[in-house]
Parts: structure tokens; C-alpha cells; sequence
């Protein structure tokens, strides 16, 4: 059966049909989307409660446990994380990686509906949620600055022109603004109002009745019906100071006489502060999220051409530009990729050039390549994928292969017509007896891929789309190949006469140079076919030396990437104040500012919690300064240097997989139990051993259960008798130090609050707690705190968190330079054997988990690709020994990638990995083509075994020298690693290239060997 027949006997309907593949492959690729890795993410929704002034102990027992309750009767939950802080819950749900989004939360809603009634009533906001990973970095920042402008004015831009208008965009989930909008606050002096016998909430009673914003109504005349407006908001600061709030003995009160009214903000420790080469300026930033599954550069793309819309409704003042973007370092590494493709391709083909050394039949494999991979693009297109690093780097290394189908056709139709036939005849013939090689070699490949398809889990929604695509290029190739190059040779291809032209002396000059070489391979085949025992022995040792390797490399999962950007982390004392932190990062400014590298930054303090800072650092182009690692860790030395305060640093991953709340580090662990007080001294041993490992560095947790407070107790009794509730009592603390409102003013843009709190300075430390008063229900006198309740020094938790239920404590850590992540999780092992109490359960989580995951099922994988080659190759050759003729060029191929990677001082990585998968594909080709011409000789020819094979080699010897060569050249520009990301992609071309190196260094030899033995064993198969 000839499969190239129709093809070559009918050439314009050949023609046609790979220009209309063309131009829809062309299309396709316009309309693909550029991503960074395929989406891999998991579907995450987080649930919001704020409780202003409420302890954690509050917000875990009483708001956060009875929605935890209702997630985990969500179908498909996976993880349910919980942060509680004072006056604050965060809780992150995490589903199955094949749940609905949609489906996720709508169950969600429902959730929260059932576990309503059983929060507590007096919560002044529902719960609410939102489709983001609070984990997983924003896609884009962007700065307001203004020299002249209010800052909280600036806040009201950032937040209702900008950030309500992008939050409506299509796969934002959230825009958190890093600022605070404006807010009245009237502080004031307990000592006052004592004196003035107020207490402090008949104060915020006074506010709220002054205040009022109630409908009004209308009168209706005979001829008008005018509405009536009363302004009994108060609306600037200096009408709230001469509030009356009180008359003593017929003298008006006003709010001046006890303290005072300031213009400020909602949260006032909060600073943002942007840094570049003119200094510190004051800035509003905005941090935009996706949606799980929502395309970054997509995002990106609409997010600029909204803000050149919003623009020009700013005023002049204000200056609005993008501090960080994630898509343009997406958009980098795709144009690094795309280069590295093109040069692949321009080298596959040059090599083929000096090989046939006659322009005309190179041309051929340089129209079937393109047309290979522009074909793909529909596949891809119709499939929803997107271009991003795995695919074309499929398509990059498929290059250096799929070039094995055209050259094999091409150099047996050329060889044909070497040897006297018509191009016509040598084409028609050659396409038939290579046809079923091909075949075999293109569905022994895509049997490489077969498993990767069918991975469950992360990591095989991680390797689908790449082994979907190096599948659709493989078949593509193979068919392109039967078709189109058998029609091009049939037509152009043609031997020229000596002396003819330059062309003729290249030629010449090729074939010369491929008859030493091979003549120099026959007679080194003999003398090893006639020493088979020592043959057998090397490949017996490649064998043993490959799992020993395997063994012996570290193995890790992603490189760091070079985006240009990463977060320095900042974290004080537990309970450290603000005021402190601030001067921390002042102090941090000014080392960051006299780094080179560093081109700007945005320093945020107390955002989250009074002690807890970061800092935003962009650095300078790639090409003007030093790789992001020597930065990074330049920069923890000199941060290093500065006492009270711990920096940890987070470049931006690969892929970011970190789960629950805030990651502070690249890898994640998790301890629970039910008993509390187990998982808190097991995570502190744990803690300390790692900061004192030199394995871990940046070692830091979720763990606050030292922080000092001041413990009130109530005498019940005594308040009680005094007319004193222990209501009145709390409330008391909220009016004077929880930064609750009593009142707001509802404005034509926006409603601010009116915050009552006493003076700052008698906000820091517990003797003000004596100057407290409240009203006694019994004898209308005031009371004083001290007469009611006593209090103390103590350490209490100033965050509680809770997994799947139960209290957990979550610990971040980064590796030291040098260290896989492998030998950092067998250390974490022997740790947690060591110091770990049975009772507590630890879990990796987030990037570590699915490494975890990745290493069980790694060698699965390994193995089950073998084992489908060999039953592929078995149906196609119809004999059970010599698919193991095959197989036996993969033990010196898999030796020399991991050799290359020993040399080269690399982990096994999730790159190298890949590249040894496809070695196994590329390798066991060069054994088809011997093998399929043996069998051939055998069938056909009448030859004997010994004969056959000797041929088979001497024929086939330059199209695999050919393809070799190729394949290394192929990925040669991902070997070198071109680009500020380029050195995460080095492993998987080392592999490649010193897999090819040293199996065609061997297996040359050793394949010609075993083919004998399993043809002698073969012969006494009754069932052959």
C-alpha cells in the first residue's frame, strides 16, 4: 500500500490543500492567546467578614467556625484555610481543579445563607466573597501620585473612577486599593468628659442624633409639590467641633471642649509610599486580581485601554501609570520563545543543507517544517489553548525531531534516484517503502505522549496541553511528510551533473564527507558486531548507571523565573506598633533606593496589621543589571543589617500555586489538630530548628500566640451593684480604642465615616483605662472603670487560624541557594519525626504539595511510556522481541541527559524531566529506521540477519546522523538560554543535547547487537 500515492499522482489538489492549512493555521495563531504556562490554577473563592474591634479568639469561634462548618459540606471542597485577626476573617475555600467556578459559587452563597443565622447579631457587614486565590499575586499594580492633591481625595479617584471601573472588567475578581479614604475623627479626652460628667456613649449617642440623613418628604399645593430638604448632616471638620453634645448647668457642651476633630482617614496607620530616583512621594496604590482561569495578558490588555479612556477625566494634577505588569514579562518570555523557535527551525534546516548539500532538496523539509507547526496552530486554536512557554517550547524541540519524517522520506527518495530511478519513479517507490517506517516512528512517538494525556491532577493539567501539542505536530509532521514531500520530490527534486555549479561542489563536497564517515562506521561495526559480549556490557552498565542517577540527582519543580519584580516582605516584634514599623521602613527606603539594580519601588506599612509592611520592588531591565537571584540575595544582606525587624523575600513563580492566605515564601507547610495547644509547641520547635537550618531560609509563619495584650476581667458583681453592664463595660473599650464609626455623612460620591476615639495619646498604653467612665443605671452617676474591673498584663493571639475546621498554624520558607526542593522536604521529614507530635497532622500545601504529587507519579509515567511504545511498536511490527530492539536505545539516551545535568550542577527539575520524555521519543526513531530496513531486507531481500541489519545500517546512516544532528541543533537555542528567563529553560535543552551526544555515541553499536540476539530469539516464536 502506497499512502503517497494519491498525493504525488494528483499535485494541485495537494497544493491546495496545504494552502488552505496555511492560511487557516496563520489565522489560528492570531487568534491564540499568550499566557505564561497553561491555567493550572485551582478554583478559589475567598469569604470576607469584618467585626471592627472583635478579638481573633471572636472571629474564630464565633464568625469563622460556623461558616467553616457549612463550606465543608460543599461538594468538591478541597481546602477550607481560615485567618482571624482583630476585627477580621478571611476565609479561602479551595475546590477540585475540575469544579465549575460558577457551580463553586453559587454553593458558596448558599453556604453562607444556611450559616447566617448563627452568626453573631450584632456583625455590622454580611459575609462576602469574592473568585480570588488572597495567595496568589496581582496580575498589575498601578501608583496615583500628586504633589498637590489630598491624599484622601487621590484615594477617592483611585477608588471610584479607576478601581470601580476596572473591577467591572471581564476576569477581574478584585481591586484592593493600598490607601484609605477620608474619615472624620473626633478624639477625644476621657479626662474631659469625666469633668464635664459625659460619658462616652452619651457622646456617640449625641454624634449620631446630630447627624441624621432621614427622608423628609414632600408637600403637595394646589399648584407646586416642592420636596423638602433639611441639612442636618454635618459635613466638614470644623462644623463637628462646635457640635453641642451636652448642656451643664445651662452651658453647651461642644465637641471642642472635649478634645478635638480631625480630617483624616478611615485607617490612619496605614503609609504607602512610592520610591524612585527623585525620592519618596505619597501614593494610592492599586492591586488588581484575576479569576482563576482568566487570562493575564487578556486582562492586561483591557486594563490599559481603560485607563487611557479614564485618563483624560483626571485632573492635571494627578499622575496615574502602571507600577508593575504582569503580562509584560509574559509578553517577553513568549517573544524569547518565539525567537528560540525561529532559530531551531533556520538551524534544522541548515543542518539538513550541509548534509544533501543541494538547495533545491533542502527547501523541502524547509516548506514541510513551517507548514508542521502553522498546522499545529489550528489544533491549538480549536482546543482553547494558548501560547505559552510549554507549548512553544513543544513546538521549538518538535522541530528538532518531526525533521526526522521529512528527512527520512526525502533521503530515501534522494538515494533512490542517487542510484539511477526517475524523480518521478524514485519518489513513487521510496514514499512506499518508507511509508510504514514513518508510521511506525510517528505513532511510537505519539505513544510518548499517550500517558501525560490521561495524568489526573495538577500536574497533568500542567502537561496536557504540552504533550496535546507535541501529539498534533507529531501527526501532523508524519502526514505532511506522506504527502506533500513525496509531491515536491516528484517535481523538483533532480541529480545534477559534475561540474554544473557551485551547488554541485557543495553537493560534492557533502557526499564526500558522508562516505567517510560512513565507511568509517562500517568498519567499526564490524569489529563490534564480531565483540557482541562487550557491547552487551556497556549497555548493560548505561542501564545500571541510569538508575543510579536517577537516584542520586536532586529533584526539584520549577526554576525561579527573572520577571524583574519581587516583594520584600517586612514583620516586626509581635504587637509591634506602627509608629515603629514606620521608621523600619524608612530605614529599608534608603538601602533600597542605593541598590543599582533596582529602578523603583512602593513601600506599604502597617497594612494588614500595625507590625506588618512590603515593599514592591521593580528592578531595571534585564540587560542593565546583575540575574534576580544575586539581587534578591544582595539585598537580604544589607536588609540583614538592620535590627528589630525580619525581611523576607518572594520572587514571582512560574506558576504560583501558593494556597490560603498571604505566602511569605515559595514553599508552604501546614500543621492541625484538634488540640490547640499540640500544633502551637510543635510549630514553634519546628520553627526554630528550621531558622537555624542552613537547608531553609526566610523561614516565617501564620503563628501570632505571643503578642502581649492587656486581659480585662469584670467584676461582675460589683458592676452590678454599681448599675454597670458588662455590655456598657465593652462598649466602652469600642468607642475609645476600636476605630468602630458611630455615624457617617452620605455625600453625592461616596459615604465617609465619623469615627469617635480618644486623643492618640492616651491610646498607648493601659492607664488611660482609668480615666474610662460610664453612666450608672441605678444612681446616674459616672462610674469609673477601675471601680468595675481590673486588668492585667498578658500574651494573648493576635491572629488565630484554623484548617478544615481545625487550628492550624501555617509555616512559609524559601531554600537556600543550591538546595532542590526535594532534599528540603527530606529535611522538613526528619524534622517532623524528630520534633512533631503524633497527635498534629503535617501537610505540604500549595507548589511543595504538588511536587509531592508530582515525584510519586513521575516514575509512573516513565515506565508507562515505555510500556506503550512497546505495545505500539509490537502491533506494528507484529513480533514481541524487537519493539525491545527499539526500547534498547533509551537506557544511554536517559544516561546522558542526567550525565549533562550532573556536569551542570542541576536538579532534575519539572524542565528536565520533560526533555527526557522526549528523548525517549527522539532516540527510539534512530532504532526504527535500522530495525524497520532489517526487517525489510530480511522480508523482501532474502538476507540473513547478520546481513540485513549491517545493510539497514549502512543505508540508514546518514538520515540518522542526519536527524541527530538536527535534533540537536533544534534545541541548542534553549540549551544556550536566550532572554531573562531563558536559564529556567537551559535544563530542558541540556538533557536533549546530552541524551543525543552519547546514545548516538553508543547505541550505533549496541542496537545492530541486540537486534541479533532477538532475531535468534525471534526465529523460535512459532507465531511469528
Amino acid at each position: 500500500m502506497n499512502l503517497s500515492a494519491p498525493f504525488i499522482q494528483r499535485p494541485i489538489m495537494t497544493t491546495l490543500l496545504m494552502v488552505a492549512v496555511l492560511f487557516a493555521g496563520l489565522g489560528a495563531y492570531s487568534r491564540l492567546p499568550i499566557s505564561n504556562m497553561p491555567d493550572i490554577t485551582y478554583p478559589t473563592i475567598n469569604v470576607t467578614v469584618s467585626f471592627p474591634g472583635a478579638t481573633p479568639e471572636i472571629m474564630a469561634q464565633a464568625v469563622a467556625l460556623p461558616l467553616e462548618k457549612q463550606f465543608m459540606a460543599i461538594p468538591g471542597v478541597k481546602l477550607v484555610s481560615s485567618n482571624n485577626t482583630l476585627g477580621n476573617s478571611s476565609i479561602v475555600l479551595q475546590f477540585d481543579i475540575e469544579k465549575d467556578m460558577t457551580i463553586a459559587a453559587q454553593d458558596v452563597q448558599s453556604a453562607i445563607i444556611t450559616a447566617q443565622p448563627t452568626l453573631p447579631p450584632e456583625l455590622p457587614f454580611a459575609p462576602t466573597y469574592r473568585k480570588v486565590n488572597p495567595a496568589e499575586l496581582p496580575v498589575i499594580y498601578i501608583s496615583l501620585t500628586s504633589k498637590t492633591m489630598r491624599l484622601a481625595d487621590l484615594y477617592t479617584y483611585a477608588n471610584n473612577v479607576i478601581g470601580q471601573r476596572i473591577s467591572m472588567l471581564s476576569g477581574v475578581s478584585q481591586v484592593t486599593i493600598f490607601g484609605s479614604p477620608l474619615a472624620i475623627r473626633v478624639q477625644v479626652d476621657p479626662g474631659r468628659l469625666a469633668s464635664n460628667d459625659i460619658a462616652l456613649s452619651e457622646l456617640a449617642t449625641a454624634m449620631a442624633l446630630g447627624n441624621p440623613n432621614f427622608p423628609t418628604g414632600q408637600l403637595d399645593g394646589p399648584v407646586e409639590a416642592p420636596n423638602v430638604s433639611v441639612d442636618g448632616q454635618i459635613l466638614t471638620g470644623p462644623a463637628w467641633e462646635t457640635l453641642i453634645v451636652a448642656y451643664r448647668n445651662g452651658t453647651p457642651i461642644r465637641i471642642q471642649d472635649l478634645g478635638r476633630v480631625v480630617e483624616s482617614f478611615q485607617n490612619n496607620k496605614i503609609n504607602v509610599q512610592y520610591l524612585d530616583k527623585d525620592g519618596p512621594q505619597s501614593t494610592i496604590l492599586l492591586a488588581i486580581q484575576k479569576e482563576p482561569k482568566a487570562n493575564t495578558v487578556a486582562i492586561s490588555d483591557q486594563i490599559h485601554q481603560l485607563l487611557n479612556t479614564l485618563k483624560s477625566g483626571l485632573p492635571a494634577a494627578v499622575e496615574l501609570r502602571p507600577f508593575y505588569d504582569r503580562s509584560t514579562s509574559i509578553r517577553e518570555t513568549i517573544r524569547d520563545v518565539n525567537t528560540t523557535l525561529v532559530l531551531a527551525l533556520i538551524l534544522v534546516i541548515l543542518v539538513v543543507f550541509l548534509y544533501l548539500g543541494k538547495l533545491v532538496d533542502t527547501l523541502i523539509p524547509a516548506i514541510v517544517l513551517p507548514m508542521s507547526v502553522i498546522g499545529t496552530f489550528i489544533v491549538m486554536d480549536y482546543l482553547n489553548f494558548t501560547l505559552d512557554n510549554l507549548s512553544l517550547l513543544a513546538l521549538t524541540l518538535a522541530v528538532g525531531f518531526i525533521v526526522d519524517d521529512v528527512i527520512v522520506v526525502l533521503e530515501n527518495i534522494v538515494r533512490r534516484q542517487e542510484e539511477g530511478e526517475s524523480r518521478w519513479i524514485a519518489a513513487f517507490e521510496g514514499a512506499r517503502q518508507i511509508g510504514f517506517t514513518i508510521v511506525s516512528m510517528t505513532l511510537s512517538l505519539v505513544a510518548v505522549f499517550i500517558p501525560m494525556l490521561f495524568m489526573a491532577g495538577l500536574l497533568g493539567k500542567i502537561l496536557r496541553e504540552f504533550a496535546i501539542t507535541l501529539t498534533a505536530v507529531t501527526v501532523l509532521s508524519g502526514l505532511i511528510s506522506l504527502s506533500l514531500a513525496p509531491m515536491l520530490c516528484s517535481r523538483f527534486i533532480s541529480v545534477k551533473k559534475e561540474g554544473a555549479d557551485r551547488e554541485w561542489r557543495m553537493s560534492r563536497w557533502a557526499g564526500r564527507i558522508n562516505s567517510r564517515m560512513r565507511e568509517s562506521y562500517r568498519r567499526m561495526l564490524v569489529g563490534v558486531l564480531n565483540h557482541g559480549a562487550m557491547a552487551l556490557i556497556v549497555g548493560a552498565a548505561c542501564l545500571i548507571a541510569t538508575i543510579l542517577l536517577f537516584y542520586y540527582l536532586p529533584v526539584d519543580f520549577l526554576p525561579d523565573e527573572d520577571d524583574g519584580f519581587f516583594i520584600a516582605y517586612t514583620q516586626e516584634q509581635e504587637a509591634g506598633s506602627s509608629y515603629r514599623l514606620l521608621e523600619y521602613q524608612e530605614k529599608i527606603m534608603e538601602i533600597i533606593k542605593a541598590n543599582p539594580a533596582i529602578e523603583s519601588s512602593v513601600a506599604i506599612s502597617s497594612y494588614s496589621e500595625y507590625r506588618k509592611g512590603q515593599n514592591l520592588i521593580r528592578l531595571k531591565p534585564f540587560g542593565e543589571r546583575l540575574p534576580i537571584g544575586k539581587v534578591i540575595n544582595d539585598l537580604k544582606e544589607s536588609l540583614a543589617k538592620i535590627p528589630g525587624i525580619q525581611v523576607f523575600m518572594k520572587n514571582v513563580p512560574l506558576i504560583d500555586l501558593s494556597t490560603g492566605q498571604e505566602s511569605r515564601g515559595d514553599y508552604q507547610f501546614a500543621m492541625q489538630s484538634i488540640y490547640a495547644d499540640k500544633v502551637y509547641s510543635s510549630a514553634k520547635k519546628l520553627i526554630d530548628r528550621m531558622k537555624k537550618d542552613p537547608l531553609f531560609q526566610g523561614v516565617n509563619t501564620d503563628l501570632e500566640i505571643d503578642s502581649p495584650q492587656i486581659n480585662v476581667s469584670i467584676l461582675r458583681d460589683k458592676a452590678s451593684t454599681l448599675g454597670i453592664t458588662a455590655a456598657e463595660i465593652e462598649n466602652a473599650f469600642m468607642l475609645s480604642y476600636s476605630y468602630n464609626y458611630v455615624t457617617r455623612i452620605e455625600t453625592a460620591i461616596d459615604q465617609y465615616q465619623i469615627i469617635l476615639e480618644l486623643l492618640p495619646d492616651q491610646q498607648m498604653n493601659a492607664d488611660t483605662f482609668n480615666l474610662l467612665w460610664m453612666r450608672s443605671a441605678i444612681s446616674q452617676k459616672l462610674v469609673p472603670m477601675s471601680a468595675v474591673a481590673v486588668w492585667k498584663e498578658a500574651l494573648g493571639a493576635s491572629s488565630i487560624n484554623h484548617i478544615n475546621q481545625f487550628p492550624s498554624a501555617t509555616i512559609d520558607f524559601n531554600l537556600a541557594p543550591g538546595v532542590s526542593l526535594e532534599q528540603g522536604l527530606r529535611r522538613l521529614e526528619e524534622l517532623k519525626q524528630e520534633l512533631v507530635d503524633p497527635a498534629v497532622a503535617v501537610q505540604s500545601i500549595g507548589a511543595a504539595q504538588t511536587f509531592e504529587e508530582s515525584i510519586s507519579s513521575a516514575g509512573y509515567l516513565l515506565i508507562i511510556s515505555v510500556f506503550v511504545i512497546y505495545i505500539i511498536l509490537g502491533m506494528l511490527y507484529e513480533s514481541f522481541v524487537h519493539p525491545l530492539t527499539v526500547l534498547s536505545t533509551l537506557p544511554p539516551a536517559t544516561l546522558g541527559g542526567l550525565l549533562v545535568l550532573l556536569i551542570f550542577g542541576l536538579p532534575l527539575s519539572m524542565y528536565a524531566f520533560l526533555g527526557i520524555i522526549l528523548l525517549i521519543g527522539i532516540v527510539k526513531k534512530n532504532g526504527i529506521m535500522m530495525i524497520d530496513f532489517a526487517i525489510e531486507n530480511i522480508r523482501i531481500r532474502g538476507m540473513n540477519s547478520r546481513e540485513a541489519i549491517l545493510d539497514a545500517c549502512m543505508v540508514r546512516f546518514r538520515p540518522i546522523m542526519m536527524t541527530t544532528v538536527a535534533a540537536i541543533f533544534g534545541a541548542l537555542p534553549i540549551a544556550i538560554g536566550f532572554g531573562a528567563n531563558g536559564a529556567a529553560r537551559r535544563p530542558l535543552g541540556l538533557v536533549i543535547i546530552g541524551g543525543l551526544l552519547l546514545s548516538q555515541l553508543i547505541t550505533l553499536f549496541i542496537t545492530p547487537i541486540i537486534y541479533l540476539m532477538m532475531e535468534r530469539v525471534n526465529e523460535k516464536i512459532p507465531w511469528r
